[in-house]
């Protein structure tokens, strides 16, 4: 069977305000800010009257694009924590976890400091944290060649 799924191609989150997500990702994970637009779907369904802030932002060959409902207004959820059902992580490999954890552990929602899981096949440090939206995101630094 061909592959239907070349790659994934972005990973988009929902914010409540665009320019303090952008400053997050740029300050705590590097990410540069290469563009965006406002838009108003005019498609018929669900979409239909949307509009929207988009900003799109790149790390290497990977991007992220954060948006900004404005029509319906963003609401706020109930807190997301990993364990429950439906709920997602974006994870970003890193190559220096403990720098990044000392630099920002005052100012970002760490739900823990990093912590070291080994077997055969893996040998990783990870930590969870929430972005300014309560969005789960994740930091991951291998320690051996896959």
């Amino acid at each position: 069977m061909e592959d239907i799924v070349k790659q994934i191609h972005h990973t988009g989150i929902t914010v409540r305000n665009l320019e303090e997500s952008i400053a997050f990702y740029k300050k705590v994970f590097g990410f540069e800010h290469v563009g965006g637009c406002d838009l108003t779907v005019e498609a018929e369904g669900e979409m239909k009257g949307v509009q929207i802030r988009i900003a799109f932002l790149r790390a290497g060959e990977d991007s992220v694009e954060l948006l900004e409902y404005l029509k319906p207004k963003t609401v706020d959820t109930v807190k997301q924590v990993p364990w429950r059902p439906g709920s997602q992580h974006v994870s970003f490999k890193v190559s220096d976890i403990w720098g990044i954890y000392e630099r920002n552990r005052d100012e970002v929602n760490f739900m823990s400091a990093p912590i070291d899981y080994k077997s055969e096949e893996i040998d990783t440090t990870w930590v969870y944290l929430r972005d300014p939206n309560g969005t789960i995101l994740e930091l991951s630094e291998d320690h051996m060649e896959r």
